[in-house]
């Protein structure tokens, strides 16, 4: 089936079946005089589809082309608690839809049966919202309010595995996307916020595969002699590493790490940024250990060098930048990141509207 034909099926079943049953929830439609589930729906997406930044009167237009006379009086009256939640609930529904390529994007990718991108994307909500979404706090009472957006990008087939919503303030590495089962032949690629032993181990299990960062300070064992990364790769005399480690403290966990020299001006800028980021936040020097690291760019991975060469797996951690653009479309071209409106409730209702203007943007 062609793309073109998937969009199509997957927006009939959103618009003429799905939007009924999420109206019974969030009765955004009480009497039909004007506007359906299908076309209040439709007229919003599709006015921020258009222009993220969708004013009354463009939203007002997108109905009558749609044939629909509305006023944009009529349109701004319609934002409320009411519409907010409908839009949620539909946005959390078109989540659920797996629209795929039946072409892989390179042949390196046909190896693997999935190749997922897994990271997350912050976004800062009204304050309002804090019960709900709890954020990590900021300078000036702000930052309450704010929820991840927790994705899994299929970089073999395109398609969006997962979107879901999570606290602001939960770390990576403690979502319960950390403990679902990858499917076997399937290759998981993580930054470091996700690195965890037991969840290694049980993908390893799985007889899936996983491409990850791993922490500076971590321990390792090599020949069954404990070392710490940095210090064991720092006595190497070569630039590239490629070697058997294992991992764990009290399970050790045997792995792959794979692990090259950055250039001394990338270097020199992380130290930079680390001592930065160091001074600001708590108004002290980074470590040793820290600073060290930054001359290195280490990953480990379940894959074999007769699997996966070091030049390969290079270019497939590299990879990880789509996730990141993923997210730089929606917040700078798709806008769900803007918090704007006369009220919380219309900030709210255009966030959650944008969000399906993404999904589909991307479909």
């Amino acid at each position: 089936m062609d793309m073109v034909t998937k969009v199509s099926n997957a927006l009939k079943s959103i618009f003429l079946e799905s939007v009924d049953q999420i109206n019974s929830q969030a009765k955004a439609v009480k009497r039909r005089r004007k506007f359906t589930p299908t076309s209040l729906a439709q007229t919003f997406i599709l006015a921020f589809l258009k222009n993220p930044n969708a004013s009354f009167e463009d939203i007002a237009c997108m109905a009558v082309a749609s044939g629909i006379e509305v006023s944009p009086q009529a349109i701004e009256q319609r934002y409320s608690s009411d519409l907010e939640l409908f839009f949620k609930l539909l946005f959390q529904h078109m989540t659920r839809f797996v629209i795929n390529s039946d072409e892989s994007l390179a042949p390196i990718l046909d190896r693997f049966s999935e190749v997922v991108l897994i990271d997350s994307s912050s976004v800062t909500l009204p304050d309002s919202q804090e019960k709900q979404y709890q954020g990590c706090g900021g300078t000036y009472g702000c930052g309450n309010a704010a929820l991840k957006l927790q994705t899994e990008l299929d970089l073999r087939s395109g398609c969006l595995r997962c979107v879901e919503l999570e606290q602001g303030r939960a770390p990576d590495g403690a979502s319960d996307r950390q403990h679902i089962e990858q499917s076997a032949g399937s290759l998981r690629i993580a930054d470091l916020g996700y690195f965890n032993i037991p969840v290694l181990r049980k993908i390893d299990q799985s007889n899936a595969y996983f491409l990850t960062r791993v922490k500076h300070h971590t321990k390792i064992y090599v020949d069954d002699i404990k070392y710490d990364l940095v210090t064991w790769l720092n006595s190497q005399e070569a630039g590239t590493v490629d070697c058997r480690i294992e991992i764990g403290m009290k399970e050790r966990f045997s792995c792959r790490v794979i692990a090259y020299r950055v250039p001394e001006e990338l270097a020199n800028r992380r130290r930079q940024k680390l001592i930065k980021a160091a001074r600001s936040k708590s108004g002290r020097q980074p470590s040793a250990g820290s600073l060290a690291a930054c001359d290195w760019e280490f990953i480990v991975t379940n894959l074999s060098s007769e699997q996966l060469s070091v030049k390969e797996a290079i270019v497939l951690y590299r990879a990880r930048c789509q996730i990141e653009l993923l997210f730089k479309r929606w917040k700078s071209h798709g806008l769900i990141g803007q918090m704007d409106g006369c009220n919380d409730v219309v900030m709210m209702t255009k966030f959650w509207i944008r969000l399906c203007a993404a999904l589909v943007q991307h479909w």
